[in-house]
C-alpha cells in the first residue's frame, strides 16, 4: 500500500482544524460588477434561513436593482454605523454591533472596501476575519480585480489602478469560492439597461472596465484564478489518501531523459506538446547503478539533453534507482502526470533478443492505467546505433578485479581445508556440500559483480566432485543421485551469487541518496549561522571543494571590482582557475548573470565551468570549478546548483542585514537631528523673546522708566544673550564631536585660573550663589585644554543652576590622588533618581525635575562634557550625596605629553 504524503496529510489536518475553530468564509467571485454576486449570496441566505440558520445582513451596497433589494425581504438587517469624514455621512458595517449580535452566518457585502477614518479596521475583510476569529460564519462578495497579485495585470487590461485590494491568500483559504459567472454580451445588455451602475458612474465605467475585449479578459483570469483553486484542493485530496491515483484535472507531462541522442527528438516534442496544451512537464532523468559505466561522450550527451530540457522551460528531475518503471510510475502519481512521453529505438535487435527481452516501453504501458504514454520513434543511423544503459554495462558486470580474484582464492582454499577437516571427523558429504555452499555466499558477499559469485560455484563444484565425490581425485561421478545434486548447487551458488550482487547494488544506491540527502541538509546548515561575506564564502568554497574534489574559486562583487577566493584541493600546486583567461569567463558570467564555460555552449573552451550567484536584485560573485579533463555529470551541477543558492540566501541576507544596519542609523540620525531642531526652536524663543521684549520696552517707553528698571531690563538682556552663546557653544562642540575634529591641546595649566575664568563667564547667573571652592594649598597644574576645561565646568554649573532650589549653594572641590587630578561640583538641590542615572550623559536627555529656570535646556551639556573629559584621557560619573543634591566628578591623568590629540 502506497504511503500518502505526510505534506499534504498536514495540510489537510491542519484545515479542517481551522475549519472547526474558525467561521467560514464563503466567497461570492465574479470577474466584473453586475454578475450577480450579491443575488446569489442573498439567494443562498434566503434559503438558508428556510432551513432555521440564523442569518443576518450585516452590510449590502445600496443597489437600484429590485430584484436584489426584493431578496433582502424577510432577513435581520443590522443597522449600519454613521461615519462623518470632511462632512460627509459615510455609512459602514458595525463590526461591534455585529460581534454583539453573534448570529450563525452574517452576510457583508464587498469585501475589499477601505473602511472610512474612525473605523477600528483600515479595511472591511479585517473586519470580517475578526468575524471569523469570534466563530461566526460569513458570506461576502469580490470581483478578480481585486486581487493584490493580479493588481498590475487588471490594469494593464483596463487602464484603471485599483486602490483597494485584498490579500491572495485570504481567496486561498476561504473555505468556500463560488464563481458567479455570466457571457460578457449579457453583462453588457445589464449595463446598457443601467441595472449595474448609475448614469454618472457608467459613463466613467464605459470606457475602461465594459469593453467586451476587457471583460473577456478578465473573465479568463477569474476562471483561470477559480480553477487553481479547485486543483490545490484536489493535490490536497489526493495525497493525503493512502493510495496515491492520477486525478487528470490538468495537464501534466513527464519526458523521459537519457544519454541516448533520441532523447533530444522526445524533449523537443515534449516542449510542443506543452505549448500547445498550455500544460507544465517535467524532464526525468533515472539514474541507476549502472549510470557511472557511461563514458565520456555519454556524459556529455545527457547533459547536452538537460540543457536542452532546461532551456525549453522543464523542471529537472534526477531520480535514482534501477528499475526505471517503477520510479517513473512513482514520481507520476506523486505529480498527477497525465502523459507520459518516452522514445524508442527502432533498430533490428534480432529476433531471440526481441523474444526474450521486454524493453522499459512495453514495461510501461503494461503497468500504467491512468496516464497516457507517448512513444517517439527513433532509429539511429547505420553503425552509429546507441547502445542503453545495460547494453553498455553487460561486460562491466562480468569483469573481475585482481583483488577479488586474490579473495575468491582465499576463500575456497579456507573452505577446501575445512571441508577435509570436517570429513576427516566422519561426517557424511553433505555437510560438505554445504560449507562450498557458504564459500559461494561469502565470495558474492566480499566481491563487487557476478563474475566471482559464478566462478566460484563452477570452482567449487569441480572441488567437490574432484575431491569429495566417488571416485576421488577424478571428474566422474558413480552415483547419479549426486549429478542432480551438484546441478541443484551449481543453480543456487549462481541465484546466490546474482541476488547478493544486485543487493550490493540497490545498497550503493540508497547510500547516495542518503549521502545526498545528508549533504543537503549539511549545506543548508551551514550557511544558517555565517553572516560575514568573508565566512559565507569561505564555507561555500569549502563544501564544493569537498564534495567534488575539484579545485573552485569564486569571485565576490566588491565596490566595483571582483574579489577573489580560491579553495584548491592539493595546496602545493596551482589552481589553474587562476589565470587572466579564467578570469575573463568569470568577467562575463558575472555581467550577463549567465552559466559559462566547460560543458556549456558558451566558451566551452575554458578550464572551468563557471556559475553566477544571483542575489534578489542583483548578481553578486561567480562559482567557478575546474573540469579540464572530464565533464560535470547532472548530480554534480546539482550539488553546485543548491551551494551557491545558499550561498545567494546567505550573502542577501547579510547584505539586507547591512542596509537595515544603514536605515536605523540613518533614521536614529534623523531622529536626533528632529530632537535637535525641535529642542533648539523651543529653548530659543524664550530668551529671543525676552530680549525682544525687553528692547521693546525701552525702546518705546525710554522716556517713562527709571534707571533701576532699565538696568534691570538690559541685566535680562544680558543673561539671555549669555544663555544664548552657551547653547551656540555647545552646539559647535557636539557638531565638532560628530565629525571628528574636537581638538585637544594640552598644557600644563594652574586650576585656581581655570576655575576663575570659568565662574567669570557665568558671573551674572552666580551673584547670589554662595559658591565653596576647595583647592589645594600649593599651586597645582594640571595637563589640559582650558577652554575645553572651563566649557566642562560652566556647563556643570549651569545645570547644578537649572535643577536646585533657590536657596542654591555650590562646592568646587580639586584634589589629587595618585595619578589623576579630580574635579568635583556639588549642589543641594533634589539629587537625581537612579533611572535618570543611566541616561544622564546620552544626547538630549533632559531631568524629569522641573527647573526655576524656564529655559530647561537640549540636553547637549552633560553629553558634551563626558565627550571632553573622555577625549582628555579622562572619565566623569555622578553620585548623589548622603544628605541632599548631587555631585559630579571628573578625573584628569597627570601624565603630561605636549600633543594634540
Amino acid at each position: 500500500m502506497d504511503r500518502p504524503d505526510p505534506k499534504s496529510l498536514l495540510a489537510k489536518v491542519q484545515n479542517d482544524e481551522e475549519k472547526l475553530k474558525r467561521g467560514q468564509l464563503k466567497i461570492f467571485f465574479g470577474y466584473a460588477a453586475g454578475v450577480g454576486k450579491t443575488y446569489s449570496m442573498l439567494e443562498s441566505a434566503q434559503n438558508l434561513k428556510k432551513m432555521g440558520v440564523d442569518v443576518v445582513v450585516g452590510y449590502i451596497e445600496p443597489h437600484t436593482r429590485p430584484e436584489t433589494l426584493a431578496l433582502l425581504s424577510g432577513l435581520e438587517i443590522l443597522p449600519v454605523k454613521e461615519v462623518n469624514y470632511k462632512s460627509i455621512n459615510l455609512r459602514e458595517f458595525d463590526l461591534d454591533e455585529a460581534l454583539k449580535r453573534k448570529p450563525e452566518l452574517i452576510l457583508v457585502d464587498e469585501f475589499a472596501h477601505t473602511n472610512a477614518k474612525g473605523v477600528r479596521h483600515a479595511k472591511r475583510w479585517q473586519d470580517i476575519e475578526e468575524l471569523l476569529l469570534a466563530g461566526i460564519d460569513v458570506y461576502t462578495t469580490v470581483n478578480v480585480q481585486h486581487l493584490e497579485s493580479l493588481n498590475d495585470i487588471v490594469e494593464i487590461i483596463t487602464n484603471v489602478s485599483v486602490k483597494e485590494t485584498i490579500p491572495d491568500k485570504l481567496l486561498d483559504n476561504s473555505s468556500q469560492l463560488e464563481l458567479i459567472d455570466v457571457e460578457p454580451d449579457v453583462l453588457l445588455k445589464r449595463f446598457s439597461e443601467g441595472k449595474i451602475y448609475k448614469k454618472e458612474q457608467a459613463l466613467k465605467a464605459k470606457d475602461n472596465f465594459f469593453i467586451k475585449d476587457n471583460l473577456i479578459a478578465l473573465r479568463e483570469i477569474a476562471l483561470r484564478k477559480t480553477a487553481e483553486r479547485v486543483n490545490k484542493e484536489v493535490q490536497i485530496s489526493r495525497l493525503s489518501k493512502s493510495k496515491v491515483t492520477i486525478i487528470p484535472t490538468s495537464d501534466t507531462l513527464i519526458a523521459c531523459v537519457g544519454p541516448s541522442p533520441s532523447s533530444a527528438k522526445v524533449i523537443r516534442t515534449a516542449s510542443r506538446i506543452s505549448d500547445s496544451s498550455l500544460a507544465k512537464w517535467i524532464a526525468l532523468y533515472v539514474e541507476s547503478s549502472n549510470s557511472t559505466m557511461l563514458d565520456k561522450s555519454e556524459k556529455k550527451q545527457l547533459r547536452d539533453n538537460l540543457d536542452l530540457a532546461k532551456k525549453l522551460g522543464a523542471e529537472i528531475i534526477i531520480l535514482h534507482g534501477d528499475d526505471k518503471v517503477e520510479q517513473i510510475i512513482r514520481y507520476s502519481k506523486l505529480r498527477n502526470v497525465t502523459k507520459i512521453i518516452i522514445g524508442r529505438n527502432h533498430s533490428r535487435q534480432g529476433f531471440f533478443y526481441n523474444l526474450l527481452k521486454k524493453d522499459i516501453v512495453d514495461k510501461l504501458i503494461d503497468e500504467v492505467d491512468y496516464i497516457d504514454v507517448h512513444i517517439i520513434p527513433y532509429k539511429s543511423e547505420k553503425g552509429k546505433r546507441y547502445k542503453s544503459k545495460k547494453e553498455v554495462s553487460v561486460k562491466s558486470k562480468f569483469k573481475i578485479s585482481s583483488i577479488d580474484l586474490f579473495k575468491l582464492g582465499i576463500i575456497t582454499v579456507a573452505i577446501t581445508l575445512i571441508a577435509y577437516i570436517v570429513k576427516s571427523f566422519g561426517f557424511i558429504n553433505e555437510n560438505v556440500l554445504l560449507l562450498y555452499m557458504l564459500g559461494v555466499a561469502l565470495v558474492s558477499t566480499w566481491t563487487k559483480g557476478y563474475t566471482t559469485g559464478i566462478i566460484s560455484s563452477i570452482v567449487n563444484i569441480i572441488l567437490l566432485n574432484y575431491l569429495f565425490t566417488e571416485p576421488l581425485y577424478t571428474l566422474s561421478i558413480d552415483d547419479p543421485n549426486y549429478i542432480i545434486t551438484l546441478i541443484v548447487f551449481s543453480i543456487v551458488g549462481v541465484t546466490t551469487s546474482t541476488l547478493t550482487s544486485r543487493i550490493q547494488q540497490q545498497a550503493q544506491i540508497y547510500s547516495k541518496r542518503e549521502e545526498n540527502t545528508q549533504m543537503l541538509y549539511q549545506i543548508s546548515r551551514s550557511f544558517l549561522r555565517l553572516y560575514n561575506k568573508e565566512d559565507i564564502v569561505k564555507k561555500g568554497i569549502e563544501l564544493l571543494s569537498i564534495t567534488l574534489s575539484k579545485d573552485i574559486v569564486c569571485y565576490l562583487k566588491e565596490n566595483n571590482d571582483l574579489k577573489l577566493y580560491e579553495k584548491n584541493l592539493l595546496e602545493y600546486k596551482k589552481n589553474e582557475l587562476n589565470e587572466e583567461d579564467e578570469k575573463a569567463v568569470a568577467n562575463w558570467v558575472f555581467f550577463n548573470a549567465s552559466v559559462a564555460g566547460k560543458s556549456t555552449d558558451t566558451l566551452p573552451g575554458s578550464k572551468g565551468y563557471y556559475i553566477p550567484i544571483v542575489g534578489i536584485n542583483c548578481t553578486l560573485g561567480v562559482i567557478g570549478v575546474s573540469c579540464c579533463d572530464e565533464i560535470l555529470d547532472p548530480e554534480e551541477i546539482c550539488v553546485i546548483e543548491a551551494v551557491v543558492a545558499q550561498m545567494a540566501i546567505a550573502l542577501d541576507r547579510e547584505l539586507l542585514s547591512k542596509i537595515q544596519e544603514n536605515t536605523n542609523l540613518e533614521i536614529e540620525r534623523e531622529r536626533l537631528r528632529s530632537n535637535l531642531l525641535r529642542a533648539i526652536s523651543h529653548d530659543l524663543r524664550t530668551p529671543l523673546a525676552g530680549i525682544s521684549g525687553a528692547i521693546s520696552t525701552i525702546i518705546k517707553n525710554k522716556k517713562y522708566l527709571d534707571e533701576t528698571i532699565v538696568d534691570e531690563l538690559l541685566n535680562g538682556v544680558y543673561e539671555d544673550s549669555q544663555w544664548l552663546i552657551r547653547l551656540v557653544e555647545n552646539l559647535l562642540s557636539m557638531t565638532k564631536i560628530d565629525e571628528g575634529k574636537l581638538e585637544v591641546k594640552k598644557n600644563l595649566e594652574i586650576v585656581e585660573e581655570v576655575i576663575a575664568e570659568a565662574l567669570n563667564h557665568i558671573k551674572k547667573r552666580i551673584e547670589d550663589v554662595p559658591i565653596n571652592i576647595s583647592i589645594p594649598n600649593q599651586v597645582m597644574f594640571v595637563p589640559m585644554d582650558a577652554k575645553l576645561i572651563e566649557q566642562v565646568l560652566i556647563n556643570l554649573i549651569d545645570n547644578a543652576l537649572k535643577y536646585t532650589t533657590d536657596n542654591c549653594k555650590l562646592e568646587i572641590k580639586v584634589y589629587e590622588d595618585k595619578e589623576y587630578a579630580y574635579f568635583e561640583v556639588s549642589d543641594n538641590g533634589p539629587g537625581i533618581n537612579e533611572e535618570c542615572k543611566k541616561n544622564i550623559f546620552d544626547r538630549f536627555f533632559t531631568g524629569e525635575y522641573k527647573s526655576k529656570d524656564s529655559r530647561k535646556g537640549v540636553g547637549l551639556g552633560l553629553s558634551i562634557c563626558k565627550s571632553i573629559i573622555q577625549a582628555h584621557n579622562g572619565d566623569i560619573t555622578v553620585n548623589n550625596n548622603k544628605e541632599q543634591g548631587a555631585t559630579f566628578k571628573f578625573k584628569l591623568p597627570l601624565n603630561y605629553v605636549k600633543e594634540n590629540i
